[in-house]
């Protein structure tokens, strides 16, 4: 079990105004803390970041932290180890190091601050910024908030009706959590750490371990007594002994407005743990929710909605069953017709192939050659220089890639000739990137032909952090982002253009197509690992005779073995196919449909499983809430019917997606499909027939258990007679 909470956090130097990134550490003391385990945490905490932050805050109590400073003193080795995750091409990202002590009574001061290294830089920490930082991260991280699903709306016990519930119990997940929050609720609400305290009133059980945490740490002895219903704290009045009153959540400040305004209760004794806002509120908030994300505030109701009521912090509601969805026109990518137009034909390798210069193979690799040297790409590059690129830039930076590199010229080419002078601009490959490289630089252009996610974007701007001030322009440009999602590519667009200036950065993007997930974690492993398992362990089938049934696995586990660059293929032993019509390939292979890659089709197929998923209209939205899961309709492999096509949403889509054991109805129509496939697996109608065995076996497509066992036992005998792959996977059902 982990003993600290770590999180980042980001504020400016109280100092200088220079913006930090922070990794904080706070550690749990309440058991005893090895060295070893000290810079295990510190160790574990750092490796799980995206990108290094400039110093590292140790949090710990006062009666502690001193044995975690002296640990750091004299553990020169692991110190040294530690320090030089800090460091990158012989830079120095993290800068410094500093213990905090955290009192109930006098609060947070830093005790000491050590330079990485033996740097002397330090910075003017926004401590108080830190800590509040700290509980966001929570309400990210955990199940705190829950948004009530489309054509939904909670009905609050105060009869307050709108689209959020708010779970403060779920605020602390860990011990290293429950002790943060504790400290946390002592620091927000003075009145715990008085030592005549003698009663704390909480409104639900739920916060009762938050509550007894920070009474702990404060050393008192007060009593804690919950109220279990909103009724029945709307009636208590003011003891005349010191008390505090501590409310679990609210979303209209309606019960410590009644408490203080109507009964009588002192503001500064009255504490919301969570709240929708902190403006106009009485007593104190410790987390206001438009704080930690403005979206918060877009949460209205139109007065439509069913209502779940609530009572206390549990809520009930009539199950649903899941909602499926039909893929169809409401659902093409905008993007995709110009993307496989420019690039269906030539741009892509194929599944799970290794792109030049990389270490490992990806489910889609785009060859970033395509992209660098696209001519409408080009164009675009020559509008959007002339257009939005700031003409102080005098360097370009571009990802280690063939295409970045010739993307790259060509910007810089053009950055020359537009602006007309006699200096070209220095173009850097980013692996060659140092300080002195960029130690005249006036303003810097970074290129890259082909992102995902944009992982590479980030890394190559955290080190311009270090390496240029924070005033000197810079944009950032890609040619074609193939994302997660939508929220991905606005999450690393937002990343880059925010800074310390006053302006933003700039950025450009010209083709992006969000295509899900790299592998949906991943079909092809799964199938891998259900090849492992047959040959350790072969099943035992009735009606099934053990030699064939052995044979008929062989044969299976052969074929996952040599299709992890494709997709099983027919009983035949030929390969999946596709014909002419399909809806989402529109006009782009007229003519040309035998030189599509089969990369191009799972793409395609990949591309619009994710627009779904993103798509705004609840109604056809291939997303699920809380309280509604959604699949796929089992009409999607009638409509789209070439056995390419089915293969490609077997692996494309999410397992959730394609999980029908909850759905009595939609299993049972998924199971009489199945088995006309698997009786005519010899004709065209049937040819995709192993690789539904195969996402059956594998548990990527799912059914209620008693259709699961009657589609294995009357497909078997269907096949018993001679041994086959698809009889192999069959047997193979879990």
């Amino acid at each position: 079990m982990r003993k600290a909470y770590s999180y980042t956090a980001r504020g400016a130097c109280k100092r200088s105004g220079y913006e930090i990134d922070a990794l904080c550490v706070f550690v749990d003391t309440k058991r005893n803390v090895s060295a070893l385990e000290f810079f295990d945490e510190l160790e574990a905490s750092l490796r799980g970041l995206e990108t290094l932050p400039d110093c590292v805050v140790i949090i710990a109590d006062a009666a502690s932290l001193s044995t975690l400073h002296q640990y750091w003193a004299t553990w020169n080795a692991q110190r040294q180890v530690f320090e030089q995750r800090g460091f990158r091409k012989g830079v120095q990202f993290v800068k410094s190091y500093y213990f905090v002590t955290w009192d109930a009574v006098l609060g947070l001061s830093i005790a000491n601050m050590l330079g990485a290294g033996g740097s002397a830089a330090s910075f003017d920490l926004p401590i108080d910024s830190f800590i509040q930082q700290g509980l966001h991260a929570l309400i990210s991280t955990n199940p705190v908030v829950q948004i009530a699903p489309a054509g939904h709306v909670f009905k609050h016990p105060s009869k307050t009706v709108n689209k959020l519930f708010i779970q403060a119990r779920e605020l602390a997940t860990s011990e290293a959590e429950l002790a943060f929050v504790g400290r946390c609720l002592c620091r927000a609400l003075k009145p715990l750490a008085d030592a005549g305290l003698s009663v704390v009133y909480i409104d639900t059980m739920g916060i009762y371990s938050l509550v007894r945490e920070a009474l702990i740490y404060a050393g008192s002895k007060a009593t804690i007594h919950s109220f279990h219903s909103y009724t029945e704290l709307s009636e208590l009045s003011p003891p005349t002994e010191p008390y505090a009153l501590i409310i679990s959540a609210s979303t209209s400040g309606g019960m410590a407005h009644k408490l203080h305004k109507e009964q009588g209760f002192v503001e500064d004794r009255l504490l919301t743990l969570i709240d929708t806002t902190a403006a106009g509120r009485n007593g104190t908030v410790m987390i206001a929710l438009d704080d930690v994300d403005i979206s918060y505030r877009k949460q209205l109701a139109d007065g439509t909605e069913t209502q779940i009521e609530l009572f206390g912090e549990h809520f009930s509601s009539k199950a649903k069953p899941p909602r499926a969805v039909t893929l169809g026109q409401p659902h093409f990518p905008r993007r995709l017709g110009e993307f496989l137009k420019q690039f269906g034909i030539g741009g892509l390798l194929g599944l799970n192939e290794q792109p030049a210069g990389g270490a490992a193979s990806r489910l889609v690799c785009f060859e970033s050659n395509a992209a660098g040297r696209n001519q409408k790409l080009l164009d675009w590059l020559k509008d959007e220089i002339d257009w939005r690129v700031s003409v102080a830039i005098d360097h370009v930076i571009y990802a280690d890639d063939d295409g970045s590199k010739a993307l790259s010229e060509a910007a810089a080419e053009k950055l020359h000739a537009a602006k007309g002078c006699p200096n070209r601009p220095v173009v850097t490959a980013y692996s060659n990137l140092t300080t002195d490289t960029l130690a005249q630089a006036q303003g810097v252009l970074v290129v890259q032909a082909v992102a995902g996610d944009g992982g590479l974007l980030r890394e190559i701007s955290r080190d311009l952090r270090e390496f240029i001030a924070p005033d000197v322009p810079r944009h950032f440009l890609a040619g074609v982002g193939l994302p997660q999602s939508e929220e991905t590519w606005l999450r690393l667009q937002q990343f880059l253009v925010k800074n310390t200036s006053p302006r933003d950065y700039g950025f450009s993007a010209w083709l992006v197509l969000p295509i899900g997930s790299d592998g949906t974690t991943n079909a092809w492993q799964d199938l891998s690992e259900l090849a492992t398992r047959a040959q350790v362990q072969t099943p035992v089938v009735t009606g099934v005779s053990p030699k064939i049934l052995t044979e008929s696995v062989d044969l299976a586990v052969q074929l996952v073995q040599g299709a992890f660059k494709g997709f099983l293929p027919t009983s035949s032993g030929t390969a999946l196919g596709l014909s002419e019509g399909f809806l989402f390939f529109g006009d782009a292979f007229d003519g040309r449909l035998h030189q599509v890659p089969v990369s191009a089709t799972y793409l395609t197929v990949a591309s619009v499983l994710q627009a779904a998923r993103d798509l705004n209209v609840p109604a056809n939205q291939l997303k699920p809430t809380g309280y509604e899961s959604v699949v796929l309709s089992p009409e999607n492999f009638l409509r789209y019917n070439d056995n390419l096509l089915q293969a490609c949403v077997l692996r494309a889509a999410h397992p959730s997606e394609l999980d029908y054991s909850s759905s009595p109805h939609l299993s049972r129509l998924m199971k009489e499909f199945l088995l006309k496939v698997f009786s005519r697996n010899a004709h065209p109608y049937g040819a995709a027939s192993i690789e539904f065995a195969a996402a059956l076996a594998c548990g990527h497509l799912k059914l209620m258990a008693d259709d699961r066992k009657e589609l294995q036992q009357k497909a078997v005998e269907l096949l018993s007679s001679a041994p086959s792959a698809l009889l192999g996977f069959i047997c193979l059902l879990i």
